[in-house]
């Protein structure tokens, strides 16, 4: 146990100092930000579906009933590098950026049959900057906006095994973020006073997510989760260039409702999965009023995964997961053409157990683009990687 505490404090830490990095996208300045899908470490391999899989070593962040324990205690955490190309008509910008991408620790109580579940995760991201210069007779100015933040989840709950067929899960969301937005105009003529203007927002609301497994054959799977929407508030904060704080804004948002379905195979050595998901980013409202920039998101992913042998004595190759996927989204934004913005993928994944099966490091890659109507001319090349570690280990066993 203490070896297992002294993972979960580490993580933690390092959790902590790497959720500022965020995305780079232009997208970002649109509501919220960019969601952020994650549904687990073995699906990031797979197209990102699994929201039906069960099983051990793969705790999913999407369903809560999803978990398959088999009596260990479990803790797993996730990060994800990214690397993108913007392109605008014919100029091309890279940005890299990097960030925890979701924790999950549970643990198996009352014959493991119910387990509870502690998670921190992030479900939007934003960062973006933007530079801009004008000439004049007498001097050049150049004005940079950059802005930063998201909002991310820390969720308490349960899962609970009604019967061998039927699991359900819950858990309770607290979110929390912040968005930070600076503006600074230079000037290149010393008759005039640089400036540099902060804007500084805190967000906070709570929510819950609700997910479901069904089994009517040991092999097949269906899953349903919902997210509930969630009234946020948020306290502005501007301090312009004379360093004197104005009076905070206060301001009520509606982070919107999701739901999803899934389906799954399990062949032991081959797994099948699909998924379906869907966000209402159309009911997003500030101060009471809809944004004309968003529309509804839309997700459909699909995956398999295939492993020789899952016994630890096997060979170490015969242990390796290989994973494939693809996935296709609606984005929930809208170019100036009114079109929404379509985000393709192709993914694979490799899943490496160590210490005897009681953990695995799992890696994928997603390659794709986004893009939306051909009248608009900007679109983004990605590459996403992606890197988890879940480990294992016995808390409470019996002695007889």
């Amino acid at each position: 146990m203490k070896i297992m505490v002294k993972t979960i404090v580490a993580l933690f830490m390092l959790l902590f100092l790497s959720i500022a990095a965020r995305a780079d996208s232009f997208y970002s300045a649109f509501g919220l930000g960019v969601p952020h899908y994650f549904v687990s470490p073995q699906a990031g391999g797979m197209g990102g579906a699994g929201m039906a899989v069960q099983q051990y070593l793969s705790l999913n962040e999407m369903n809560p009933a999803a978990l398959d324990l088999k009596g260990y205690t479990m803790i797993s955490v996730s990060f994800q590098g990214e690397i993108t190309d913007n392109t605008v008509s014919n100029e091309t910008v890279q940005t890299r950026q990097g960030g925890a991408s979701g924790f999950r620790f549970v643990i198996p109580i009352k014959k493991n049959r119910i387990a509870f579940i502690l998670g921190l995760r992030p479900l939007v991201k934003s960062e973006m900057a933007v530079d801009f210069e004008r000439k004049y007779d007498d001097f050049d100015m150049l004005r940079t906006i950059g802005t930063s933040g998201g909002l991310t989840a820390a969720s308490v709950g349960l899962k609970y095994s009604l019967f061998r067929w039927l699991h359900v899960g819950g858990v309770f969301n607290f979110n929390f973020g912040a968005y930070n937005e600076t503006w600074k105009t230079e000037f290149n003529d010393e008759t005039y006073l640089n400036t540099t203007d902060d804007i500084s927002s805190h967000i906070w609301g709570t929510g819950a997510e609700l997910g479901i497994i069904y089994r009517p054959f040991r092999f097949m799977s269906f899953a349903g989760v919902v997210r509930t929407q969630s009234d946020l508030h948020i306290a502005t904060t501007i301090t312009p260039g004379s360093g004197i704080p104005m009076s905070p804004i206060t301001q009520t948002a509606l982070y919107p409702l999701a739901y999803g379905l899934g389906a799954a195979l399990d062949f032991n050595k081959v797994l099948f999965a699909a998924d379906l998901y869907t966000q209402r980013w159309k009911s997003y409202l500030l101060d009471g009023e809809p944004s004309s920039l968003l529309t509804n998101y839309y997700r459909a992913s699909a995956g398999m995964e295939i492993v020789r042998s899952k016994d630890f004595l096997a060979s170490y190759t015969k242990r390796i997961a290989v994973r494939l996927g693809a996935s296709v989204a609606q984005l929930p934004f809208l170019d100036t053409e009114n079109e929404p913005v379509i985000e393709m993928l192709g993914t694979f994944g490799l899943g490496l157990p160590f210490n005897k099966n009681l953990g695995r490091l799992d890696l994928a890659v997603e390659v794709g683009k986004r893009f939306s109507s051909a009248a608009y001319p900007y679109s983004e090349r990605l590459v996403r990687v992606s890197a988890s570690v879940t480990s294992a280990e016995k808390w409470f066993q019996r002695l007889y």
